[in-house]
This record gives C-alpha cells, sequence and structure tokens, in this order.
C-alpha cells in the first residue's frame, strides 16, 4: 500500500513540477507583451506536497492515519489540493485456542481522500500559520474471523462515509545556517484539528474526532521559487 501511495505521489508531483514551470513562463511571457498603460500584476501558482501522519481516535481507541497531500500554492495566499489517508485498526484483541489459531478477529481499514482549502494567517521567514479546511469521500472496510463449532467463519463489511474538517496548522522553518541555503527548505510542521463525519452508509460507527499531527516538512515551493528565480536571472537582456 505504501509503495502505491508513494509512486501516486511523487507521479503527481512531477506533472504539476511541469504544469507550474509552464503557467510561470507563460505568465512572464504575458508580463513582457503587455502594451498598456494599466499596471500588470502577474499571478503565480506554485506546487506543494507533503506526507500527512495524525493521530486520532475512533470510538475511543487510538490510531495512526497516514497519508500525503499534494496540491498547488496560489499568488504566496493559500493552498489547495487533494490529499489520500488510510489507516489500519484491531477494533478487538485477538483471542486465540488452545493451538494458537485465532477464534475471534475484528479488523477495521479506513480509505478515504479529500480536497482541501488552507489559507495563510501569517508567513513570516522562520514560521508560518494557516487555517485548514477538508471534505472528502472513504470507505471504511470491517473484516472479521470467528470460529464455531471447529469452522471458521470469515465476514467483510463495506461502508462509506463522507467526512469533513477543520484545523489549524504552523510550520517552522529551519533558517540560513551560515550561508546553507538548502536549509530553509525544511522545518517542522504540526497541525490539530477536529473531523466531523456528515454521511454515513450500513453499519453506524463514530468516526468523528480531534486529530493531530507533528513531522518533518520539505516546502516544495521555497524551492520552486528559488530555482524560477534563478531561470530569471540567467535570461540574457534584451
Amino acid at each position: 500500500m505504501w509503495q502505491k501511495l508513494l509512486i501516486t505521489f511523487l507521479g503527481c508531483l512531477l506533472v504539476l513540477l511541469a504544469g507550474s514551470f509552464e503557467a510561470t513562463a507563460q505568465a512572464d511571457t504575458a508580463a513582457i507583451t503587455r502594451t498598456d498603460s494599466l499596471p500588470f500584476k502577474k499571478k503565480t501558482i506554485k506546487p506543494t506536497g507533503d506526507f500527512d501522519q495524525r493521530f486520532s481516535f475512533i470510538d475511543g481507541k487510538s490510531v495512526s492515519i497516514w497519508g500525503y497531500r499534494l496540491g498547488l500554492l496560489v499568488n504566496d495566499k493559500f493552498k489547495t489540493g487533494i490529499g489520500g489517508y488510510f489507516t489500519k485498526q484491531e477494533v478487538d484483541g485477538i483471542r486465540h485456542d488452545l493451538e494458537g489459531n485465532p477464534i475471534h478477529k475484528l479488523t477495521r481499514n479506513l480509505y478515504y481522500g479529500t480536497v482541501y482549502f488552507e489559507p495563510y494567517l501569517i508567513r513570516k521567514k522562520v514560521w508560518e500559520s494557516s487555517l485548514v479546511f477538508e471534505a472528502g469521500y472513504g470507505r471504511a472496510v470491517l473484516d472479521s474471523v470467528n470460529k464455531r463449532g471447529g469452522v471458521f467463519l470469515s465476514k467483510t463489511a463495506t461502508e462509506t462515509f463522507i467526512p469533513v474538517g477543520a484545523g489549524l496548522s504552523l510550520n517552522l522553518i529551519i533558517p540560513d545556517i551560515r550561508g546553507l541555503h538548502f536549509l530553509s527548505y525544511m522545518g517542522i510542521n504540526s497541525m490539530i484539528g477536529m473531523r466531523k463525519v456528515i454521511f454515513q452508509s450500513e453499519f453506524r460507527e463514530n468516526f468523528d474526532g480531534w486529530y493531530w499531527s507533528i513531522g518533518g516538512a520539505i516546502f516544495i515551493d521555497k524551492i520552486f521559487t528559488d530555482i524560477s528565480s534563478g531561470r530569471k536571472k540567467q535570461k540574457p537582456l534584451s
């Protein structure tokens, strides 16, 4: 599962990078060829992306939700894009018979995707803060195994759900240290928010709850900004 998510993430990232370079080039051309007297405000679009591990509670039990986000930074003011998440949880403790075979096991797997909108509140050189609004669609799969009368019985049940959420994100950015500018591409991301399910089908389970996350971050938009600035400096004067 992780390999598929990583391949998807990297593939989409390359597409976004290519599209962003093209968008910037078109904007540069438009700025050069514009002949009227009105001021021209160039729009900027930069790729963003990160792995997003969240810690939460489902039915009162702690879970780790693994995923990624991939999107665009527009005019250095807000980000928008998509995310994909999954988790695997042992709902009940596994019970074994005298021979060590499981006689009862219940596993929950969650898979869901989201679209998100993230406007910045503050952007400083070494830290930035933003709000995160999300809406998505997902599926919950319950796999159960029971041993009755010496026979193992397995059953799979599937439920669809629509989650929405809101949170607060904080990024801490490593400053330049002795000219090591590449360090400013890295930092720490933390987030806290609330998840609410507005629709569920089939069996009813409580997927509502708080979530939080903290981990390392790579700021792809800053890498793109430096690359774009370098390309502009290399352009010959006409």
